[in-house]
């Protein structure tokens, strides 16, 4: 790959470049990357940015296809804030705050929403609530509950 630069997202940083193998720009994970090489071959930088690979990754996902509306516990206001558009973060007298979001993926919405434990309710939709109660069942069962 020929690097072009580094960005963090969601607490995990990246590596975008120009992919040889794919002939195409591609983003790898850092913490994915085991056996690095420094060559010593040298490139000439290609005309992309960070704002084409958003654009790229922007047109392969839909983001839309999962609506969710959250409602967190106080503790966990700080990383809401930070994990959601403060256009997407509605705070409450009582200290509690909501969020209207949307996931790629059922899979997607379960890992964001059981990461937050007991802290997070899940408003809407049925289907998301449903599949969290059969989550939350069969991890349960591993433990006798």
């Amino acid at each position: 790959m020929e690097p072009m630069g580094l960005f963090l997202k969601g607490y995990v940083w990246y590596l975008y470049g120009y992919c040889l193998t794919r002939s195409d720009i591609r983003v790898f994970r850092l913490t994915r990357m085991t056996e690095l090489q420094s060559l010593p071959q040298t490139f000439l930088r290609r005309p992309y940015t960070l704002q084409d690979v958003e654009q790229q990754f922007m047109g392969m996902a839909n983001f839309k296809k999962i609506r969710a509306v959250l409602h967190f516990n106080p503790e966990v206001k700080t990383r809401v804030r930070d994990e959601y558009g403060f256009d997407q973060v509605h705070a409450h007298p009582d200290g509690t705050v909501s969020v209207t979001t949307h996931y790629s993926s059922m899979d997607k919405a379960m890992q964001n929403i059981l990461s937050y434990s007991s802290s997070v309710t899940v408003l809407e939709p049925t289907e998301v609530i449903e599949e969290l109660k059969r989550h939350i069942a069969e991890m349960a069962g591993k433990y006798g509950l």
